[in-house]
């Protein structure tokens, strides 16, 4: 695991996490979950080799994986290859644009199908409080040729007195990524908050309503 673990968030696409009380990043789909990798049917495969690279080089950063598992008749498992890039550059102050891509030879539930998947994604900070983040991906098998989409748009204001958040997430029903985790499939999702907290000085013991 700790092959898989180490420099494990450059592979994290448009899964931004916010400071409000919205805990929708657990629905954003993941293009890359590497437990794909050496399980199948809650069993272990066994892994020919591969290999990993991670770094940075300026304002790029970029992370590499290529596995190849061996053939497991126990668990249906063929001879599979997972392949995995990611390229991720920073712009302006604190914003950042990227690219990942996902490739997996053979597909477990339909025999012989290759699945490929592809998502940009982009984080915008402005002023100090406003940050924009956003992706879109899209998943392509031997079977599924529409609706396979997905794609989130979130707004953060996180002012001290006053804050909002505005939120859309997207997943199509075909939309799988073979070399990553989906929780919900075929879903639409709106979220808003808008916060308002005051600071006062009469009272000692309370520092801030919300």
């Amino acid at each position: 695991r700790d092959f898989f673990l180490e420099n494990q968030g450059i592979f994290t696409l448009g899964n931004n996490s916010s400071g409000t009380s919205n805990n929708s990043s657990s629905d954003v789909p993941l293009l890359f979950y590497s437990r794909r990798i050496g399980l199948a049917a809650s069993r272990q495969v066994p892994i020919w080799g591969g290999g990993r690279l991670t770094g940075r080089m300026g304002r790029y950063q970029f992370g590499v994986v290529n596995m190849q598992t061996k053939e497991d008749q126990a668990a249906s498992a063929p001879s599979t290859n997972f392949s995995v890039v990611r390229v991720k550059r920073d712009i302006l102050r604190r914003s950042s644009i990227g690219v990942l891509a996902t490739s997996r030879s053979k597909s477990q539930d339909v025999a012989g199908s290759m699945s490929h998947a592809l998502g940009v994604d982009g984080t915008f900070a402005f002023f100090s409080n406003l940050t924009v983040a956003t992706y879109y991906a899209q998943t392509r098998n031997d079977r599924a040729a529409s609706d396979n989409s997905s794609y989130r748009l979130q707004t953060e204001y996180a002012g001290d007195r006053y804050g909002l958040q505005l939120e859309r997430l997207t997943i199509d029903p075909n939309f799988n990524p073979k070399v990553g985790f989906l929780r919900r499939l075929d879903m639409r999702k709106n979220y808003g908050l808008f916060r308002f907290s005051p600071r006062q000085r009469r009272l000692k013991s309370i520092r801030k309503f919300s």
